[in-house]
Formats: C-alpha cells, sequence, structure tokens
C-alpha cells in the first residue's frame, strides 16, 4: 500500500479486502472498513457517503499500520483498543482477555437471582477488563459490585472502562489472587470466567489467542481446572445462603465442574447452562443453608 499515490475510501477498502481474504482473514471486507473507520473517526455507513474522499498521506500511513498489525494475527479489538459487551464500550489491551459473547450469559444469569436484600452483593473474580462487573452494576442499579484481579495492568484497564463508561462510583476494584486479598464477604452472587484451556492445549489455540492474549487469563492448569478447585472450596465462605455461584466453563469441562461443585456438598441445585451455539457454557449451583451439609 503506497502512500505516496492517491488513495480514495473505496479504493483502499477494496484493496485492503481482498489482500485480508488472500490470508485467510474473515469478514475481509467488514474488517477493512472498521480499521478505515477508526484512522477516519467516522462510522462505518460514513464511509461510503464519503466514498470520492481522497486520504492524506497521514491518513494512508496510520491505516496501513494498522492493517500490518491485524495481518500479523493481531486481534481486531487490540488493534482498534476497544471491544464491545452487552451495552458497553470497553478497552482492550493484549494485557486483557477480549471479552467474548458467550461470556455475556453470565450476566443474564447473574441479574436473574432472585434477591433477599435490598441491595445485591456481586463478585467478579479474575474480573480482566472488567466487563462483567461492569455490565451488571450497568444494568443492577442497585447493586453493590466487586471486580477482582491479580494482574495491576489489568484492574488499571478496568477502572479505566468504570470512568469511561460512568460506572467508577458502583464498581470497587481489589487486586487479589482469587479470594487471598478479599474482605468483603455475603456475596448474594459470585461469577468468573477464570483461566480454563489446560496447559498442553494452549499452542494448539489460533495464532490470534496463543500469540496475543495473556497466557495468565488463558491457562488454567494441567487438565485446565485448577481455578475451578479454589474457588468452588473457598467461594463458600463469601456467599449468602442461597447465593447463587455462576461460571464459565471451556468446552468438555462442564460435568467435571460440576464434579467438582457437587463433591464439596455445600451447593445445591446444581445446572449446566447451554450457550447460543448449544455448548454447555455455565455451571451454577446455589449455596445450601448450613442444616443442609
Amino acid at each position: 500500500m503506497d502512500s505516496r499515490r492517491e488513495w480514495k475510501l473505496l479504493e483502499i477498502i477494496g484493496e485492503t479486502r481482498n489482500f485480508f481474504s488472500s490470508i485467510g482473514i474473515e469478514d475481509a471486507r467488514l474488517q477493512a472498513e472498521l480499521l478505515l473507520g477508526d484512522i477516519l473517526n467516522i462510522e462505518r455507513l460514513d464511509l461510503y457517503l464519503q466514498f470520492e474522499r481522497s486520504l492524506t498521506i497521514v491518513e494512508v500511513d496510520l491505516y496501513r499500520e494498522h492493517v500490518r498489525k491485524r495481518a500479523s494475527g493481531m486481534p481486531i479489538q487490540y488493534v482498534l483498543g476497544r471491544a464491545s459487551f452487552r451495552h458497553l464500550d470497553l478497552i482492550v489491551t493484549p494485557e486483557v482477555l477480549i471479552p467474548r459473547p458467550e461470556t455475556e450469559l453470565l450476566v443474564d444469569l447473574a441479574l436473574d437471582h432472585i434477591f433477599k436484600s435490598e441491595v445485591p452483593r456481586y463478585l467478579d473474580l479474575c474480573c480482566g477488563s472488567g466487563a462483567l462487573a461492569l455490565s451488571i452494576a450497568h444494568e443492577s442499579k442497585k447493586a453493590f459490585v466487586v471486580g477482582s484481579d491479580l494482574s495491576p495492568s489489568a484492574l488499571k484497564i478496568a477502572g479505566n472502562n468504570a470512568d469511561r463508561n460512568f460506572l467508577s462510583d458502583k464498581v470497587f476494584w481489589i487486586g487479589s489472587d482469587l479470594f487471598e486479598s478479599l474482605n468483603f464477604s455475603e456475596f448474594d452472587v459470585i461469577v468468573c470466567n477464570p483461566p480454563y484451556i489446560p496447559q498442553n492445549q494452549i499452542n494448539n489455540l489460533q495464532t490470534e489467542i496463543k500469540n496475543f492474549e495473556p497466557r495468565l487469563a488463558l491457562d488454567g492448569g494441567e487438565d485446565g481446572l485448577d481455578y475451578y478447585r479454589r474457588i468452588v472450596k473457598d467461594s463458600v465462605n463469601y456467599l449468602r445462603v442461597g447465593g447463587s455461584l455462576i461460571l464459565e466453563v471451556g468446552d468438555g469441562q462442564a460435568d467435571e465442574v460440576t464434579k467438582l461443585i457437587d463433591h464439596y456438598g455445600c451447593f445445591e441445585c446444581l445446572n449446566v447452562v447451554n450457550d447460543l451455539n448449544d455448548r454447555p457454557r455455565i455451571v451454577t449451583g446455589v449455596k445450601k443453608s448450613h442444616e443442609k451439609y
């Protein structure tokens, strides 16, 4: 892509679409449009209202750098520096996992919990960009929400996302290895999308994932279940009786995580929820009263 020649919007979109298609990038035209719209700070529709517009040399150079990054395998969300999640626009960088559409179901389940308390209390473990905590805070006006993560970089991004979405006064952020540094308890709901990829499978993931997303957010230990063991064991000390534990799981893990929860004997109403692709994606349980242990 020669910045010394004149490029019109429609022409450069077509050129990029052909290039992306040739290297196997899906939705090539859409991605070209998103990248160019980001450089020009305009919506996709406006690209076609201005299709005869010529790009400046600076704009072509900036766009070419976007294209180079995407062609290297960098996810488009990292190139753009943002991702959509439910009703929120979130900052994302390679320090945090890109929030996926299937994770939105955790928010629905958390908000569906029947509360006995006037101010429902939520905990989002391994909060990353803050997608779950912030969505809950945004959609539950009375909620008290805590987000925790081991990564200082992730917590900084989560805090910036709270500012960006005018939710800074609704979510508390805590640096903690799961429950280790947590000084709150008696939550109505604990949600978590923990690292769950078995170590020996990480190198088999798509290039976009294994080369760009943070390993800390992927590595679930030898069998992918390390975090689930710790969460299930300790969560009972942080949930109210009748409170819900809601966990996203990887492919083929729902049965094992259900057995883990059942093994500790502190939860009832165990349930597996399928995602929009009809894959078992979430395991839930409700804390029993002490008399039932």
